[in-house]
């Protein structure tokens, strides 16, 4: 079956099938329910004095696959800090059991210009940073044509059901007073408390790296420090974030990537190489021209094994290489050394002139199981030449 790629898709669609056959009577909830009860409860939490004290302006809107961007009714100025909370989410196919929830498919931006936020959870705030009529809209991470919000034309919106109910609040002095306040007069399935937790304890970007803009802020990247030094710690659970250090870095013969990295939890135990499974963990290469190549850990593939990534947008751009397969290996830190010029011809073509990022890569956004790992010593080498970024 390795040997026949069709042959492997149709039975891991068989597989991925038969579980959503499973579920049919009991499917997994991609979050709290829109609706009636969300409205009424929201409503009423508005509606208390306590925390009507605290609001400058707010909304309740409902928000379906394949709308636009929709004002929500108010103005924003920068710096304002904007509480989205939301219940619902749309399904891809209830029969596969795919579909994604509020928590990663909300957008924001001001004046009718980015740049464009995604809420890092269905129950978070932001700050904004330009001003203007506030819009929302529900779309999956990915195919935007830029980042003042413009949806690329070649990658259609279709095919998904379902709906979001969005709470949408501007406080008047900032998001934690005010969710202190709306957590005294009550909850709706816990998505204030997740609110409040979420302005108490927040979860930045490793020192030096950013979320790419296209998928949108997470609080998948964490640092940590202990006895060995700084690591790199990711929690992926029915989401999807990619993080990128810059690094302007030639790429000779000698040219290596080296890191380390310990696998405690695939997102998957599937082939990874077609649409509905595509949900992994990875260390990625960015170079001038555009491409990327990423260094994955496969569930099921034969270490070796090459593939253009089978996702949208991503397959112009994007090669995978699964380094690691071995179930024996999880749970251990291993040590790797790639020579990536070598690897990119090998992979993709004639390799260009420079690389210009390194990126961590988590996807569970498909069959929203949990991923867990962490990276350590990532550099970019060239003989006497060192770049160190973790």
């Amino acid at each position: 079956m390795a040997g026949n790629p069709g042959l492997r898709n149709l039975t891991t669609l068989a597989r991925l099938a038969l579980r959503g056959a499973g579920r049919f009577f009991s499917p997994r909830p991609l979050g709290p329910e829109p609706g009636v009860p969300f409205e009424h409860a929201l409503s009423a939490l508005l509606a208390d004095p306590g925390v009507s004290a605290h609001v400058r302006a707010a909304r309740l809107v409902a928000l379906g696959a394949e709308g636009g961007w929709q004002t929500v009714g108010f103005d924003v100025t920068p710096g304002d800090q904007v509480t989205v909370i939301a219940a619902g989410g749309f399904w891809a196919s209830k029969p596969l059991d795919l579909g994604f929830g509020a928590r990663i498919g909300l957008w924001l931006r001001a004046g009718g210009t980015g740049p464009i936020r995604k809420t890092p959870t269905n129950a978070s705030s932001l700050a904004m940073e330009s001003g203007g009529a506030l819009e929302i809209v529900a779309k999956p991470p990915g195919e935007w044509a830029d980042e003042e919000g413009g949806f690329d034309t070649a990658y259609p919106r279709g095919g998904v059901a379902g709906e979001i109910g969005a709470c949408v609040i501007v406080w008047k002095e900032g998001a934690q007073a005010g969710l202190e306040a709306m957590a005294r007069a009550g909850d709706y399935e816990g998505l204030v408390a997740r609110a409040l937790d979420e302005v108490r304890h927040p979860v930045p970007a490793p020192e030096g790296w950013r979320y790419l803009w296209r998928l949108g802020e997470g609080r998948i990247f964490r640092d940590a420090h202990g006895s060995d030094g700084r690591t790199i710690c990711c929690h992926t659970s029915g989401d999807v974030g990619i993080l990128q250090f810059p690094a302007d870095f030639p790429l000779t013969e000698n040219t290596r990537l080296r890191w380390r990295w310990k696998v405690d939890r695939l997102p998957c135990d599937l082939p990874e190489d077609i649409q509905p499974t595509h949900d992994y963990l990875s260390i990625a290469v960015e170079f001038d021209n555009g491409q990327d190549l990423t260094y994955m850990w496969s569930s099921s593939m034969s270490e070796g094994t090459i593939f253009r990534c089978p996702l949208p947008f991503w397959d112009k751009v994007e090669t995978h290489w699964v380094l690691r397969s071995d179930p024996k290996g999880l749970g251990k830190w291993l040590s790797e050394e790639q020579p990536l010029k070598a690897d990119y011809a090998k992979a993709i073509g004639a390799p260009p002139a420079r690389i210009v990022k390194v990126w961590l890569i988590a996807v569970s956004v498909f069959q929203r199981h949990e991923g867990i790992c962490e990276y350590a010593d990532i550099e970019l080498v060239d003989g006497d030449r060192v770049l160190k970024i973790t």
